[in-house]
């Protein structure tokens, strides 16, 4: 039987040996203030075909970003071990190469928040394919905690794993207007995608400072958002936004059994923003078995986004499926102009305005729900026909311009617990002096479901305004 023998040699701090084709280094805490060296010669290491690091227990002082040099590349923390990273602007991991993967680190920053969107960041993702980052915890992080990010307008980051990390303590703060976020997909630009990235069971506190929990304002196919738990963010718990390419191009992502709890603005500020899921332009997406607390926290009220718990806009063929929304201080659904989208088996109650709220759309299931403790009429819906230049002006592809809204619903088996009105569905008049042809609302059908605890019939609590006269239904809808 061969012999295998270990060569250990200490240089600075670090011991390493080969073993096969894998280099395993081990870092020690030295006697020295900087530690940079230490980690960035282990990270330089290039012989054989994986590099292994374990960084042993200490609190080691870091004032520089630390990049890989090469694929294959795993740092595992060992308990007590914690990297400090003395600099808001260059500090972090900036991961450049494939097969990255971070284990049991802990973060920490220097509690100053970066000054841009791109520096301070705990962990970048820079077009790599194959990374994970695992039980890990950031600490006063000055930037992005885990930034993902394209290296060129074609690629992307794509089948990376973030899972089982916590988050505490954020301090990234860019004022009034900016997307900082506990973890990014991010950012803007065109032609790349972030395809097939799992983000799960993630520990998430924004410390009311953080605008975003978990983000994607980018371009990409089948991510997996699934079991995070998010708190106390000031603009949203996940956001997914395309902002630049074509209405499909931020698509199939999935979005399952997250807990998002107090989103919104700290007082006296006020804001348009607070909802727990948002989804701008995210077509085919499925938001499904997640359960949201508490949003819309100091709403300014104006509408000007959809002000929903779950807002659902320019996002087609989504399904909205299973979810518990207890406590809104505006809405609990908003939907605009996600023709072909199923609401279905979800629980809303405890919200401020309207349980749910359609506005531009058509082709939409609404069924098995249940609404309780409702502010205003459960179920509300505004109705244009999208030859409107401005809505025009918000889609980027034609399937859906220039058509009537406001038909093929079908509301059906759902509960409602409410002393208010059931539904209000409302179109808009011509304006010959605008050359709009106005818009009837029509098609649609409301049958079957089961009203609680109002005396009033179904005849008053069921109304269609501006409709298509004899074309609407509504049928068997009992009160108990």
């Amino acid at each position: 039987m061969m012999k295998i023998s270990f060569l250990f040699i200490l240089i600075s701090g670090i011991a390493f040996a080969q073993l096969q084709d894998t280099v395993t280094v081990i870092v020690t805490k030295k006697t020295a203030n900087n530690d940079t060296k230490i980690f960035q010669d282990a990270l330089n290491r290039k012989e054989g075909k994986a590099l292994k690091i374990l960084v042993k227990k200490g609190l080691y002082n870091v004032d520089s970003n630390l990049s890989t040099s090469r694929a294959h590349t795993s740092i595992v923390f060992e308990k007590g071990a914690v990297i400090y990273f003395s600099s808001n602007t260059n500090s972090g991991f900036a991961v450049l190469h494939d097969n990255f993967s971070l284990y049991q680190a802990y973060i920490k920053g220097n509690g100053i928040s970066a000054k841009d969107f791109y520096t301070g960041y705990g962990v970048l993702l820079n077009g790599v394919t194959g990374c994970v980052i695992k039980k890990s915890t950031f600490e006063n992080i000055s930037g992005n905690n885990i930034l993902f990010y394209p290296k060129s307008t074609v690629i992307g980051c794509s089948n990376n794993k973030i899972i089982e990390n916590t988050f505490i303590k954020p301090v990234f703060d860019l004022g009034n207007n900016g997307d900082e976020s506990a973890i990014m997909l991010g950012y803007s630009g065109e032609g790349y995608k972030h395809n097939n990235n799992i983000i799960k069971d993630n520990v998430i506190d924004c410390n009311y400072t953080l605008k975003i929990g978990l983000g994607m304002i980018s371009h990409g196919k089948n991510n997996l958002f699934e079991n995070n738990k998010i708190s106390n963010c000031r603009n949203y718990g996940i956001i997914l936004y395309e902002s630049k390419d074509k209405d499909s191009t931020l698509s199939d992502n999935i979005l399952r059994l997250n807990t998002i709890h107090n989103i919104g603005e700290v007082s006296p500020k006020k804001t348009v923003k607070g909802m727990g899921i948002y989804l701008m332009k995210s077509s085919k997406s499925k938001v499904i078995e997640n359960k949201i607390y508490n949003t819309l926290i100091n709403s300014d009220k104006s509408e000007t986004l959809g002000a929903g718990a779950i807002s659902v806009s320019v996002s087609p063929n989504t399904l909205v499926d299973g979810n518990l929304i207890d406590g809104s201080y505006m809405y609990g659904i908003v939907s605009d102009y996600s023709f072909g989208s199923d609401f279905t088996n979800n629980t809303v109650k405890n919200v401020r305005r309207s349980g749910a709220y359609f506005i531009n759309m058509s082709d939409v299931t609404i069924s098995n729900n249940r609404f309780e403790n409702i502010g205003e009429v459960v179920l509300k819906g505004y109705f244009e026909n999208t030859s409107l230049e401005y809505i025009k002006n918000q889609m980027k592809t034609d399937t859906y311009k220039n058509r009537d809204t406001g038909n093929g619903f079908k509301i059906n088996n759902n509960r409602f617990y409410t002393d208010k009105d059931i539904l209000y569905f409302v179109g808009t008049d011509p304006d010959s002096q605008s050359r709009y042809s106005g818009n009837k609302v029509k098609n649609n059908i409301v049958e079957n479901n089961f009203i609680y605890g109002n005396p009033k019939t179904q005849e008053n609590l069921i109304f269609f305004r501006k409709e298509a006269q004899g074309t609407n239904i509504i049928k068997n809808n009992q009160s108990r």
